[in-house]
């Protein structure tokens, strides 16, 4: 889930266009370790997973780590 957000950040995207793309583009379900078959998190629990690590004040210092 948190590579989903990683995307969402370098693509500058919404939760909806991000749903979309994973669904779209083979790279990224590559990047993401998902196969053909699986299922693509929903806008929503996007939105959720990234409220949840706003609420615990994890979202700052995961991207920070990243950089």
């Amino acid at each position: 889930m948190f590579k989903m957000l990683v995307l969402q950040q370098l693509y500058n995207i919404s939760d909806e266009e991000l749903e979309y793309q994973v669904n779209d583009r083979l790279s990224f379900m590559i990047f993401l370790g998902l196969g053909l078959a699986e299922p693509v998190p929903d806008a929503t629990t996007v939105w959720f997973f990234r409220q949840q690590l706003k609420q615990h004040g994890l979202i700052e210092e995961l991207f920070e780590q990243l950089i």
